[in-house]
Order: structure tokens, then sequence, then C-alpha cells
């Protein structure tokens, strides 16, 4: 059996306020190898601090302990600070929720890229990091590589700002990609070719996928298992095409509320939460 990629056990995440101890994920557990895992859930569950936790991204006053937290058998709770910075953008790259927030509104879209590039490639010229940029550019569908190269963010539009992310977060050509809602913002046309997009570059590059989405529907026809988040834990574990023979009560009254244009029922179905499902 081939060694996961990824191995998280016992994976906690406290936030210390002055108001009490807030435990936004709570005991968390997965192996990933080369494959999409898609996490889903309500907002609030702890899918994005969970993939934030990973990076090493959780800010003061938040706290992650874990068991068990490895990357391709790296102590990532241990591990140095250059040790993560080298990890970080590098094998491992996220994808945020909303690109407007994530790219620098003073520097073109081009200078974003080749500094993603050089911070890794420290031998690469500017030459070279300028080819890889305009590449990864045309990788993700830009029509004018050359000319979204010199736009600022603020120049373009929310699918070629998301499109301009992923490729900044692929051009160095990490074994991990974590992607948070990274098609939420987008109509579904864009949202389609940028999923496209995903699908080819992990096949390619024979990536690991994590992939947090509200969407219930898309995760069953994008990813390959699913881990379904309910108050910090993970409340059930399953194979993606399965998603709909889902056995826990939570899972089952999430599938309930999806819309369908077949049938008009009434009263719109809604969530009855169990206490008990947060213990």
């Amino acid at each position: 059996m081939t060694k996961p990629l990824l191995e998280v056990e016992d994976l906690r995440v406290r936030f210390h306020l002055r108001t009490g101890t807030v435990e936004a994920v709570r005991g968390v557990s997965f192996q990933l190898g080369r494959e999409r895992l898609g996490i889903v859930g309500e907002s609030g569950s702890g899918k994005s601090q969970t993939g934030r936790a990973i990076l090493g991204l959780t800010p003061p006053p938040g706290e992650v302990t874990a068991k068990r937290l490895t990357f391709d058998g790296i102590d990532l709770l241990t591990a140095s600070k250059r040790t993560l910075r080298d990890l970080r953008g590098g094998r491992i790259s996220m994808v945020m929720q909303d690109p407007k927030y994530s790219l620098n509104p003073v520097m073109t879209i081009g200078e974003q890229i080749i500094e993603a590039y050089q911070a890794h490639a420290k031998s690469a010229g500017r030459g070279e990091a300028r080819d890889r940029a305009l590449a990864m550019l045309e990788a993700v569908k830009m029509r004018n590589p050359e000319r979204v190269f010199s736009l600022y963010p603020h120049e373009v539009s929310g699918g070629m700002g998301q499109r301009a992310m992923i490729a900044m977060m692929l051009v160095t050509e990490p074994d991990l990609l974590i992607a948070d809602e990274p098609t939420s913002a987008l109509d579904v046309t864009v949202s389609m070719e940028v999923l496209r997009i995903l699908d080819e570059l992990v096949s390619e590059r024979g990536m690991s996928l994590i992939f947090i989405s509200h969407d219930l529907k898309l995760v069953s026809s994008f990813c390959d298992r699913v881990l379904v988040m309910y108050a910090g834990r993970v409340v059930e574990e399953l194979e993606a095409k399965h998603l709909r023979e889902a056995k826990h009560p939570y899972t089952q009254g999430l599938m309930r509320c999806l819309p369908t244009l077949a049938d008009d029922v009434r009263p719109l179905p809604t969530l009855n939460r169990d206490p008990a499902w947060a213990q």
C-alpha cells in the first residue's frame, strides 16, 4: 500500500479569547494520497480552519495541536520556520476563496506569479520566471496570457482573478493543493471552467487535492472521497459517488435541502440539528 502524502490525527484548533476558549476544529483525522478529497459542511463547521492549520496559517490567538500532522514524513508541528516557508507555496499551496483579497493590488498579475516562482526556485533568472508565469497563465486557459500578465488585479474579472490565483499557486508544481471554495464567487460557466482546469492540472501533475466547498452536488461529482464536518468534527467519511447513500442524519439532512427542479417540495426542507452530533 502506498504511504499517504498527508496524515492528520486528532487535529484541534482552539482560539483563546477573553470570553473563553473556542474550539473551531475538534479531533479531525484523515489520510490523503494522490486523490481529490472533498470537505463539506455549513459555514463555521471548521472546513477552512482545517486547511489553514495544515499550512500553518492559523492566526493568533489560535492554537493548533495534533497527535500527528505530517506531510511526506515531515512533522508540520515541529518543523522549523524555514522548513515551513519552503513547504508553503512550494510543495503545498492554497487557493483562497476570494482572489480580490489574496492578490496584491499594487503589483501586476505577472509580477506576482514571478515572485511566487522565484521565492522557491532560487536559481531561476528573470527570463525563466517570466516564461514560467506565461506558461501557467496559458495552462489556466487565459485567452491572452501576455495581456493578463501586465494587468493589475482590479483590471480583471472575478473568474480571471481566480484563474490567476490558481496559476500562482501551481507555478511551483506543488504536491498538495488546498482549494477553499474556489468557485463560490463565480457564475456557473466560469465555475465549470475553473473545475475543468483543476481537474486537468491535478490529473496531469499527479497532485493531491483538498477541495473545500458548500456544494454537495459538485463535490459528489468532482471528488473521490468526502469528509462531512459539523461543529468542528468529522461526522462522516465516505466515497463521493456514494454521498446520496450517507448514513449520518446530518449528511442526509444536507442532501435533502438541495433544491431540485423536478419536484415542487413544500414546505422547503430544513435541517433539524441534534446537540449530540457536536459531542
